[in-house]
């Protein structure tokens, strides 16, 4: 059995030659399709939507309604309506992610660099919102409920709270990684295109629901 768990350089002869991780340039691969997918819907089909929707346009209206939805169910339509955007914009990225597997890349999440700047940027938000809506003072008095005594372990539970994410995201999607290599090195025929249809849809279908739930849950906690 010949894989490795840590992400591999390759050679890129740009600038003199640039060796980067191929986790890093599938994830510039993902970035720079959806941000073409991007451009070509809003160049191409959000200006000939109509006041009567139909066709695809029913599609695009469905997605979003369904997101603010289920952002607004989480955290309020008042904190949902700023937070969707980005929550939705990161199951795409997410989703992306696992879905490069099958065009032959190493999905970016099997590095924990990239769950670790998600899991960041959920913790600056929850931090960051909690203090928006109840300013300094409130939100060190709302680590000290019921118990003044707890103000330390809430704090350190606070600061768990990113490395908690990341690691749960990052175990996720290496085991996957890890279980798909070695069907694929024991069982190359057949089983391997079965299966990755499981680890790339599935597995990581719930990967970034179980993500954005647990964010929008600790912000709900930080606003209440």
């Amino acid at each position: 059995m010949n894989f490795e768990i840590n992400p591999s350089t390759v050679h890129l002869p740009i600038f003199g030659g640039v060796d980067v991780d191929n986790t890093l340039l599938a994830m510039w691969i993902v970035m720079a399709l959806l941000t073409v997918a991007a451009l070509a819907l809003r160049i191409f089909v959000l200006p000939r939507f109509k006041e009567r929707p139909k066709g695809f346009q029913n599609v695009l209206e469905l997605v979003v309604e369904t997101a603010t939805k289920f952002t607004n169910d989480k955290v309020g339509a008042r904190d949902g309506r700023i937070l969707a955007p980005y929550f939705f914009t990161l199951a795409v990225l997410l989703f992306s992610c696992g879905l490069s597997e099958l065009i032959g890349l190493r999905n970016p999440l099997t590095d924990m660099n990239l769950t670790v700047a998600l899991a960041v940027i959920s913790f600056l938000l929850i931090n960051i919102f909690g203090i928006w809506r109840k300013g300094v003072w409130g939100r060190i008095k709302s680590l000290a409920k019921p118990n003044p005594i707890l103000l330390p372990i809430k704090v350190i539970t606070d600061l768990a709270v990113p490395v908690s994410l990341a690691c749960r995201l990052f175990g996720s999607m290496l085991g996957g990684y890890i279980i798909m290599e070695m069907i694929t090195e024991f069982v190359p025929v057949l089983a391997p295109a079965v299966l990755s249809l499981y680890f790339t849809f599935f597995h990581v279908g719930i990967q970034t629901f179980l993500f954005i739930t647990l964010s929008l849950t600790f912000i709900e906690e930080a606003t209440e």
